[in-house]
């Protein structure tokens, strides 16, 4: 009895990438890793990977996964794939969150829960190389733009001007289905749409009016049982650009797959030490014992120094009992510090010194914290401070 023999290539692969993290993808791991997010395929793509024998495989090292395709023959040199895909199939992946801390140590906008992250590699940009196009809008990582409105189960539109009948109509971009809205109320000079979408597929649509772009949003479809932080949408239409192309217009694919990057920019923060004295510290009682000139100095004299040149702090007094010292500039946000100017893999240090500049220098505190991640207000962008409370 013969053996039946299937051969798999590598059709595409996805990697994160977070330099928040020393090995760019998770935390730091003994045994496996543990990326940030879980990337599954929507229902839609698993249908669709059944339909043209595609498999998905996790890449947890990578922070990502693989699609690989069942192969017959060659064409031209190429591999050809086993079955062709539709100009307008694409396969879509949902990101779902695992570590909430990565909004807070991660450079991101703040979106509401109306929002989601869409990613595609329906871009154009011929310089990115072909093992890492990336999949957001801008070239250099994650950012506002790569934001949009989700629309769950029915849609509405709430226009500013009257909307004449028969003028309005919502497009599924993909495959270019069309939805004329069940409902539209005028009244005091507005117009309110509602638009039944239960025909759609998950996908990007636009609402024309009068043959213009009026409103862009992903649709989800009718249910949405799970939070999806960002959607990755792969198109597998050969028309793509040439560097962003998963298959060739023959069917086949190129000996150099695509390896599509996300990458999300770690977080600069203003770094802030707040000193509180208690009445027996002994730094608070050698103050006391200053006459009030002697202790203006000796406050003028006390700072957080660190064995990174590059890193300087402020002192802003509050009270004789209070004190602030802030970063000169933002610093990156990071799983591991390390000092750029003491030597290579010297960690990062920051000391509370005392009498700054004068013989009886010294230290009051070696070692200060690094600031916790899971702590950050991040809602007072662009000024972002990461607190530290010292109790002294």
């Amino acid at each position: 009895m013969g053996i039946l023999k299937v051969k798999y290539s590598e059709l595409l692969k996805v990697s994160v990438e977070q330099p928040f993290y020393s090995n760019s993808i998770c935390p730091k791991y003994t045994t496996e890793p543990r990326p940030d997010f879980e990337i599954v395929p929507t229902t839609e793509c698993a249908a669709l990977m059944k339909r043209l024998d595609l498999l998905f495989k996790k890449d947890d090292h990578a922070g990502g996964f693989s699609v690989w395709s069942s192969i017959a023959g060659t064409s031209g040199g190429n591999e050809l794939l086993k079955f062709k895909p539709r100009a307008t199939d694409i396969l879509t992946f949902y990101l779902l969150l695992r570590n909430p801390s990565f909004v807070n140590f991660n450079e991101l906008p703040n979106g509401t829960t109306a929002q989601v992250y869409y990613f595609t590699n329906q871009l154009i940009d011929p310089a990115a190389p072909r093992d890492d196009l990336h999949l957001s809008f801008d070239a250099t990582g994650v950012k506002a733009g790569d934001l949009t409105k989700r629309v769950t189960g029915t849609y509405t539109y709430n226009s500013m001007v009257p909307v004449a009948p028969g003028t309005a109509r919502v497009k599924h971009v993909a495959t270019g289905q069309e939805a004329q809205p069940k409902s539209v109320v005028t009244e005091a000079g507005k117009s309110y749409l509602l638009f039944d979408l239960s025909s759609f597929a998950p996908g990007p649509c636009q609402l024309l009016v009068s043959a213009v772009v009026t409103d862009e949003f992903y649709y989800t479809g009718i249910t949405q049982d799970t939070p999806v932080f960002g959607i990755i949408s792969l198109s597998l239409d050969a028309a793509l650009q040439p560097n962003y192309r998963v298959v060739e217009a023959d069917g086949s694919i190129t000996p150099q797959r695509p390896g599509y990057r996300l990458h999300f920019t770690n977080r600069q923060t203003l770094w802030r030490y707040r000193m509180i004295l208690q009445p027996n510290s002994p730094l608070y009682l050698e103050m006391a014992a200053l006459t009030p000139p002697d202790r203006t100095d000796f406050i003028n004299r006390l700072n957080v120094i660190s064995n990174d040149a590059t890193i300087l702090f402020n002192n802003n007094p509050i009270s004789d009992t209070v004190f602030e010292f802030i970063s000169a500039s933002p610093l990156y946000l990071r799983e591991k510090y390390i000092s750029t100017t003491a030597g290579p893999n010297t960690a990062l240090r920051l000391t509370l010194k005392r009498y700054l500049g004068d013989p009886r220098e010294s230290e009051v505190r070696s070692s200060l914290p690094y600031p916790a991640t899971d702590r950050i207000d991040a809602s007072a962008s662009p000024t972002i401070y990461s607190d530290i409370l010292l109790t002294l």
